[in-house]
């Protein structure tokens, strides 16, 4: 049986919580499609680089992390949130850094970007029977004032906001409320459908160059 490790360099607490597990289902689901044999794929590992490298440019601190953690990974997703011009996103803060993983382990070890048109929730709010279940509601999409379509979804101005709409449509109460939706963001990782996602552009584009680096 093959091995596969993974890692991941992100923006935020939130967002490691949310891809984490998704990337890791990902790269199962396309293994299990794709590869010729067996393959045993890792937990995410979470990357951060050495407090000295806090000065240095994001692609630099990537690689510097990816250094220090060189045996745990082959494939390693950079994420920048796209802010409604992805293509800038990549080009800015996740291209740098795949080309510095490049020349250092050639395609031993590869980088792939994640850039969500805007931001990782709208990953997290296009698929209503994910949401239903970690909220732990009945709501329809429509009284959870979901968007009609993963297009819309993906086209949404402000995801986060978004989201945090929905779980509140959901009277939380207590403690529940109080924490709000970070908490939750591991399950709908865990949870949220593929093939819903794979409505949107900037997954299948994570995909495609998934697939292009295994």
């Amino acid at each position: 049986m093959d091995y596969l490790g993974l890692a991941l360099y992100a923006e935020g607490p939130t967002d490691y919580s949310f891809l984490c597990p998704l990337l890791a289902r990902l790269c199962e689901d396309v293994c299990t499609r794709d590869a010729a044999h067996a393959v045993e794929v890792s937990e995410v590992l979470r990357l951060d680089h050495p407090r000295a490298a806090d000065e240095a440019s994001r692609a630099q601190r990537i690689v510097l992390a990816a250094r220090e953690a060189r045996d745990a990974w082959r494939i390693l997703f950079i994420h920048a949130d796209g802010a409604g011009d992805p293509e800038r996103k990549r080009r800015e803060q996740a291209q740098p850094a795949i080309d510095g993983l490049h020349q250092e382990h050639a395609e031993a070890r590869l980088g792939v970007a994640v850039i969500p048109v805007r931001e990782t929730e709208a990953w997290a709010i296009v698929d209503g029977d994910a949401l239903r279940r970690v909220f732990g509601t009945t709501l329809t999409d429509e009284a959870l004032g979901l968007p009609s379509s993963a297009g819309v979804a993906e086209a949404t101005s402000d995801p986060k906001a978004l989201l945090n709409a929905t779980f509140n449509a959901t009277h939380p109460s207590g403690v529940r409320r109080r924490r709000g939706v970070s908490p939750m963001l591991n399950a709908l990782g865990e949870q949220v459908s593929l093939p819903r996602l794979r409505e949107l552009a900037a997954f299948s584009m994570l995909e495609y160059e998934l697939r292009q680096a295994l």
